[in-house]
């Protein structure tokens, strides 16, 4: 038996460290990018939910990545300002949002006038829509494996 793992670093947030869980605030967030709200909608309708909860939104990604929160916030940042990030979880289970450093040949021209005040302001601009608590957005590194 064998044992792997990796690690993800980046800049970004602790998606767990979010702890109110308003429907009515996550519907506001995802109502920002109209291509990712209709993907979740239509999810929402083949699992035959028409008055979602929070825990039916977080199970989203469940057939992929299982990463609930840390998938929708990426797929509205990335919509929304049109830059990759990524969504992972650590052995603990904890999700996390990226935004990960790339090789030159990788870097967009949406990434090009990116900093790290500017990460900061997007990071907390979508989280701000969530929740009016502070959450870090700093430096991470997200161990996990399998």
């Amino acid at each position: 038996m064998s044992y792997t793992t990796w690690h993800n670093y980046g800049y970004g947030i602790c998606t767990d460290d979010i702890q109110e869980h308003s429907v009515t605030r996550l519907q506001e967030l995802l109502e920002l990018v109209p291509q990712f709200h209709a993907e979740v909608q239509s999810w929402l309708l083949e699992q035959d939910i028409t008055a979602p909860t929070w825990e039916d939104y977080m199970d989203y990604d469940s057939d992929d990545y299982d990463l609930g929160l840390a998938t929708i916030i990426k797929e509205v940042i990335e919509e929304a300002e049109g830059f990759d990030l990524t969504a992972c979880d650590d052995c603990n289970g904890k999700g996390y949002v990226l935004y990960q450093a790339k090789y030159p040949w990788q870097i967009t021209d949406a990434d090009k006038p990116l900093t790290e005040e500017k990460l900061t302001d997007i990071f907390n601009h979508y989280v701000g829509i969530l929740t009016d608590e502070a959450i870090p957005v700093e430096d991470q590194s997200v161990e996990n494996g399998g």
